[in-house]
């Protein structure tokens, strides 16, 4: 009988001590989980210094790409991570502002920004987001300065934005996203839509249409107006632009935009938030229902989404103005916020 009570005190003693060891293994791994989880998926993705970003898309998987307006080098980063590498550096001096990726294809389009010294000549450079290789640039030549500033791709075309002109350059697409021949850029007038200048402080000229976003059928796009605050809805076949009721709210300093569902998030730079807007089901009306803000906002120029995140660009205008010159030693960084 001794013995047997012996015996089932080996046997109680060695399940508590297998308990022990699965409980403390248990503990250990679900410590190296919460681990992970701080440290994937950071909220604050630095760049390099001096980059002066202003667009940024993502791409596939976890990658994401930032354009800089003062070299037109290409950054791409890893959302999991927060780090990157400088991916394309173009062969001339260049700029890039807003970004476009297309899956089809894996192009990745590319807006080159500003030119306000005779010859005027506008550039859109498209990559090969998998390679980094130009595969085509096209050039614009006009009478007058114009400003390339933000794109959006739909099923047939490419759309850039020009910021101080009412008009919009069209690149048409084939089915599977390459472009179509002969390769050539439209220009669509935008019919009723408003460059008149109401006196907004903060940047040495008006600008009007900026951030550029599109319907999922990609039948009606949606441009927002800096300098005026309005928000419109175009025809991308006729260029016929209509004003968008928002009740008698306005959202100055709207630079890129990002349309999910019938949600519209529209970045103000200089307010340093991202305004909420709920569309009807037609786009011709919506309502502000929130802003988002954030302490680590310094002068958020873009943004793109990636689940239930939007990943603002900060461009710090202020220490980094487009066009003065290079700044080395200015931080820049892109803040990740919940939607």
């Amino acid at each position: 009988m001794k013995k047997l009570l012996f015996l089932i005190f080996l046997v109680v003693l060695g399940c508590q001590k297998d308990e022990l060891i699965l409980s403390e293994a248990s503990s250990m791994m679900n410590d190296d989980v919460a681990f992970k989880s701080m440290v994937a998926f950071p909220d604050i993705l630095p760049l390099p210094n001096g980059f002066q970003p202003e667009g940024i898309v993502i791409g596939p998987k976890h990658n994401f790409y930032v354009g800089s307006v003062q070299t037109g080098i290409i950054y791409k980063g890893d959302l999991r991570t927060g780090q990157g590498l400088e991916f394309i550096t173009p062969t001339t001096p260049s700029q890039a502002l807003g970004l476009a990726y297309d899956k089809r294809s894996s192009y990745l389009f590319v807006s080159g920004g500003y030119d306000f010294e005779p010859p005027f000549t506008g550039t859109i450079n498209i990559y090969d987001s998998k390679t980094g290789d130009l595969v085509q640039t096209f050039l614009i030549d006009s009478p007058y300065p114009l400003f390339i500033n933000d794109v959006i791709v739909t099923n047939n075309a490419a759309y850039f934005t020009d910021s101080i002109n009412p008009v919009l350059y069209k690149i048409a697409l084939e089915e599977d996203g390459r472009i179509s021949t002969p390769g050539q850029v439209e220009k669509l007038l935008l019919e009723g839509f408003s460059m008149t200048p109401i006196g907004l402080p903060g940047f040495p000229f008006p600008i009007f249409a900026n951030g550029i976003e599109a319907s999922p059928s990609g039948k009606i796009l949606i441009i927002g107006n800096l300098e005026r605050g309005e928000l419109y809805k175009v025809d991308p076949a006729t260029g016929e632009a209509i004003l968008i009721d928002l009740g008698g709210d306005f959202l100055h300093y709207s630079d890129g935009i990002l349309l999910d569902g019938k949600t519209l998030y529209v970045v103000q730079n200089l307010m340093n938030q991202i305004a909420v807007v709920k569309l009807n089901d037609d786009y011709i009306s919506g309502l502000v229902v929130d802003y988002i803000s954030n302490s680590q906002f310094h002068i958020p120029s873009t943004i793109a989404e990636f689940g239930s995140n939007l990943y603002a660009v900060n461009a710090h205008f202020d220490e980094a103005p487009p066009g003065a010159g290079s700044f080395p030693d200015v931080e820049f960084e892109i803040i990740k916020v919940m939607k």
